[in-house]
C-alpha cells in the first residue's frame, strides 16, 4: 500500500468547520483548507486572483532589479543577476521534487489525509533546504580560493544564509496555487512586496544597498512572511511519523524524472549568466539582467496564467482522462498564445526604449537581445501547456527526455555562442533550448496522448 492509498476513514478524519457542517464551505479558503476542489464560482474568481498575485510578485522582482540598477554600478547587478540564478536554480528542483507532486496527489486527498500529506512536504521541503544550504557553503570555498570577486563572495555568503526562506516562502505559494487559495497566496506576496522594496528603498537611502544587502532584504521579508502564514494557518497541516518515509518514496516515484529534467534544465538555463561572467565579466552579466528584467514586464500575463492553469490541466486529465486532456490543452494553448502575443510584440519593438527608460542610459543599445528574448515569450507560451499535460498523464519520463535536448545544445554552440556574442548570444541560446523542448514536448505528448485514446477505446 502506497502512502496515498491511506485506509483512514475520510469522513472520520476530515477536518472540520462551521461551513462544513452547513454542507459546503463558506469561501474558496475553505475549499482549500479541506483539500476539496472548489466550484466553478471559486474557480472564476480565483483564476482573477492568480493574475492579481502574479503582478504583485513580478512587479516585486521587476522593481528589485531596477532599485539595485539605479542605485549600484553593473557590477552590483551582475552579481545579483549570478545570485539570482542560483534561486531559480533551487527554486526549480524544489518545484520539481515537492510542489509538482503536491499538486497532483493532494488533488486526491481530502480532509485529514490532505492535511498530514501537506505536513510531509513540508517536512521534505525543510529537508532539501537543509540540503542546499550545505551545497551552498561548499560552494563558499571556492569563492574564497580565487573563484570570483570579493564582492561575490560576500553576496554569496548572504545568499547562503536566507535561502532557505527563499525557499520556503515559494513552497507556501506552490501549495496555496494547487488547492487554488490564490486570496491567501495574493496577501502572501503583497506582504514580501511591502518588506522587500520597502527594506531595498531604506537602503538605498542610508547608502547601504549592494547585491550582499539585497539578498538579506529579500530572506528577511520572505521568511517574516511566510513564517507568518505557517502561525496562522497551523491546522491546515499536520506531522505524522509513520507516514513521512511513504510519502517521500511517492514524491520520489513521480518526481525522480521530473527532478531530473529540472536539473537539465536549469544547469542548460542557469549557467549561462555564469558564462558571460567568466567570458564578458560582471558588468556583462549586469546588461544581461538588465534585458532579461525588462521581459519581466509580462510576467504577471505568462506566470499569473500558468500558476492557474497548472492545476486545472491536472484537473482535466483526472475527471476526463486523455481524450479530455487534449481537448482541454489545445484549446488553452491556443488561447494563452495570443494572451502573451501582444506584450511580447511590444517588447519586440519597443524593448531597448523600455530598458533605457527603466534601468538607465547605460543599458543603451541591447534592443536585438530583448527582441530575440521577446520571440522566447511565445514560445515559452506555447510549450508549457504540454510541459503540465505530459506531467498529469505522469509521463515524467518524457518530461525528462525532452528536457536533454537544451543540455546538448549549451554544450555544443551555447558556449560558442556566448563567448562570441556576449548577452546576446545568451539570448540566442535561450531560444534555442526553448524551441527545441518545445518542440520535442509537443511531438512526445501528440504521440503518448494518441496511444493513451486508442487504448481507451480498445477497452
Amino acid at each position: 500500500m502506497t502512502g496515498l492509498e491511506r485506509t483512514e476513514d475520510r469522513g472520520n478524519n476530515r477536518i472540520s468547520s462551521d461551513a462544513e457542517k452547513d454542507g459546503q464551505p463558506s469561501s474558496p479558503e475553505k475549499w482549500y483548507n479541506q483539500g476539496r476542489i472548489p466550484p466553478a464560482g471559486a474557480i472564476s474568481y480565483n483564476s482573477l486572483l492568480s493574475l492579481a498575485d502574479q503582478v504583485v510578485a513580478s512587479a516585486t522582482n521587476f522593481l528589485t532589479g531596477i532599485i539595485i540598477a539605479r542605485v549600484c554600478i553593473k557590477e552590483e547587478l551582475g552579481i545579483y543577476m549570478l545570485g539570482f540564478s542560483i534561486m531559480v536554480f533551487v527554486l526549480d528542483l524544489q518545484t520539481s521534487f515537492i510542489s509538482a507532486p503536491y499538486m497532483v496527489y493532494s488533488q486526491r486527498l481530502h480532509g485529514r489525509e490532505h492535511a498530514v500529506y501537506m505536513g510531509s512536504s513540508f517536512t521534505q521541503q525543510l529537508a532539501l533546504a537543509l540540503l542546499v544550504v550545505l551545497s551552498l557553503s561548499v560552494g563558499m570555498v571556492f569563492v574564497a580560493g580565487g573563484f570570483g570577486s570579493v564582492e561575490l563572495g560576500a553576496a554569496m555568503k548572504a545568499l547562503e544564509l536566507v535561502i532557505c526562506f527563499m525557499m520556503l516562502r515559494e513552497f507556501v505559494r506552490r501549495i496555496l496555487f494547487a488547492g487554488f487559495a490564490m486570496r491567501t497566496a495574493f496577501t502572501v506576496d503583497c506582504m514580501v512586496a511591502v518588506f522587500q522594496l520597502g527594506g531595498l528603498v531604506a537602503l538605498a537611502r542610508l547608502g547601504l544597498l549592494s547585491a550582499r544587502t539585497a539578498f538579506y532584504c529579500i530572506g528577511f521579508s520572505c521568511g517574516i512572511t511566510t513564517l507568518g502564514w505557517l502561525i496562522f494557518y497551523r491546522r491546515s497541516y499536520s506531522f505524522k511519523l509513520k507516514q513521512l518515509w511513504p510519502d517521500f518514496k511517492n514524491n520520489l516515484s513521480f518526481g525522480k524524472w521530473i527532478l531530473a529534467s529540472s536539473l537539465l534544465w536549469a544547469v542548460s538555463m542557469t549557467i549561462y549568466p555564469w558564462l558571460l561572467a567568466w567570458f564578458h565579466g560582471t558588468a556583462a552579466t549586469g546588461v544581461w539582467a538588465a534585458c532579461w528584467g525588462i521581459t519581466a514586464i509580462a510576467n504577471p500575463l505568462l506566470l499569473g496564467i500558468q500558476n492557474f492553469l497548472g492545476p486545472k490541466i491536472v484537473q482535466s486529465y483526472t475527471r476526463g482522462g486523455a481524450a479530455a486532456l487534449r481537448s482541454f490543452v489545445v484549446r488553452v494553448s491556443v488561447i494563452y498564445f495570443f494572451i502573451i502575443a501582444p506584450p511580447a510584440l511590444i517588447l519586440f519593438i519597443f524593448g531597448g526604449r523600455l530598458v533605457v527608460m527603466f534601468y538607465g542610459s547605460q543599458y543603451v543599445g541591447n534592443d536585438h537581445v530583448i527582441a530575440i528574448l521577446a520571440v522566447n515569450l511565445l514560445v515559452m507560451a506555447a510549450s508549457f501547456t504540454m510541459s503540465r499535460a505530459l506531467l498529469a498523464m505522469e509521463e515524467a519520463r518524457a518530461y525528462f527526455m525532452a528536457n536533454i535536448v537544451p543540455l546538448i545544445l549549451i554544450l555544443t554552440i551555447g558556449v560558442l555562442l556566448v563567448k562570441r556574442f556576449g548577452p546576446a548570444g545568451v539570448a540566442w541560446g535561450f531560444l534555442l533550448g526553448t524551441g527545441t523542448t518545445a518542440a520535442t514536448m509537443f511531438w512526445l505528448f501528440a504521440v503518448l496522448i494518441k496511444r493513451s485514446v486508442s487504448e481507451k477505446e480498445v477497452i
